[in-house]
């Protein structure tokens, strides 16, 4: 079938939306048609030339997103054509080690090459037979996914209010409740107050912590992050903002969360910590980047971990989200501050690169 669809061809570039050639999903795979897409960073960091790994160009883009089931293949029995779904950004294949033992978000049991199906092919060419290679491809009208990369939601809910849960809000909340499993009352702080942020504060809301301190250069990010949750703000650009929190707390936080995937801010985000604090760095790392942390405020019981998409498990944490929602406790009207259409997803970035919204969403 024919479809339009966001295409990477290389960094420093526009983004192309172009007709395309989408096949029928073959077994075990879902045709979607994409309801809507977050223009997430995740994306940006090979437009920018920042970490171009694993987008091989010409590449139909997009992780992050809602839609509905159109078409299933051959022995896919879970899902129906109507049914609600949102895309996880990681698969779940069911049956690896890290599957096994709940942690789904690292998954290897599935051994794909980057930006190809399981059978070495894509589904995505452009109408004169050029292959494109793809994962996700929210940034289409329509995609054909793998079974194992979908979880069926409620059709209560608007399908584009979830648009978000599979890659910001996973990542965000789930790096304060799954990983860091930060406790009731304990103090916060967060670098980076983009779309991913301001759900690590809302998670640390969420999880009862007593104050949150958001962290950033953007002063137009500050609105957003005391809308979520943020009990302070800094602005790093004016003030240091370890010292600051050092004093605010009189000693560090108990928890930092580093959100941009910077060796300097990892640094300081792990600084800013107590005794017997933890630092976890949820911002995508560049290629070859590192950090260097002191020895001797480790020594005294403080961690520095990672998370990756939140150690997500999508079938048990994105039902939770949408319930939260519908308590009212988990903001998801309020992290789609902007829509576009498809044809303005590179306005579509350049609005998150403003910082004047919390997260534009794309509407296939």
């Amino acid at each position: 079938m024919r479809t339009r669809s966001a295409i990477f061809r290389g960094a420093k570039q526009p983004i192309s939306v172009e007709e395309t050639i989408l096949q029928d999903p073959q077994a075990g795979e879902v045709l979607v048609r994409v309801a809507a897409t977050g223009a997430c960073h995740s994306d940006y960091h090979a437009v920018d030339g920042r970490n171009e790994a694993p987008m091989i160009p010409p590449l139909v883009m997009g992780h992050e997103g809602a839609g509905v089931v159109e078409g299933i293949g051959a022995g896919v029995t879970d899902f129906a054509e109507g049914d609600h779904i949102v895309f996880a950004i990681r698969p779940m294949c069911g049956k690896c080690k890290y599957c096994s033992t709940n942690r789904p978000n690292l998954c290897n049991g599935i051994g794909n090459e980057p930006g190809r199906m399981r059978d070495g092919s894509t589904r995505f060419t452009t109408p004169e037979g050029e292959t494109l290679y793809h994962g996700l491809a929210t940034f289409s009208e329509r995609t054909v996914v793998p079974e194992w990369s979908l979880v069926k939601v409620p059709n209560d809910v608007p399908i584009e209010r979830l648009a978000s849960i599979g890659c910001a809000v996973v990542t965000g909340v789930g790096a304060v409740v799954n990983t860091a499993q930060v406790t009731e009352g304990a103090t916060v702080a967060v670098w980076g107050c983009g779309g991913v942020g301001l759900n690590v504060i809302q998670g640390a809301v969420i999880a009862g912590a007593s104050r949150i301190i958001a962290v950033d250069v953007d002063d137009k990010k500050f609105s957003f992050a005391s809308d979520f949750g943020a009990t302070d703000t800094i602005d790093a650009s004016k003030l240091n903002a370890v010292e600051e929190i050092i004093t605010m707390t009189n000693g560090g936080t108990d928890y930092t969360f580093e959100v941009i995937g910077n060796p300097q801010t990892t640094r300081a985000a792990f600084e800013a910590t107590c005794p017997g604090g933890t630092a976890c760095m949820v911002g995508v790392p560049p290629e070859g980047g590192e950090v260097t942390i002191p020895m001797r405020p480790l020594f005294f019981d403080r961690r520095l971990i990672g998370t990756s998409a939140g150690t997500g498990r999508p079938r048990v944490d994105f039902p939770w989200f949408i319930e939260l929602y519908k308590q009212g406790r988990l903001k998801l009207d309020e992290l789609q501050s902007r829509f576009r259409p498809l044809d303005e997803i590179n306005e579509a970035f350049e609005d998150m690169l403003s910082g004047e919204v919390a997260r534009t969403i794309v509407r296939p």
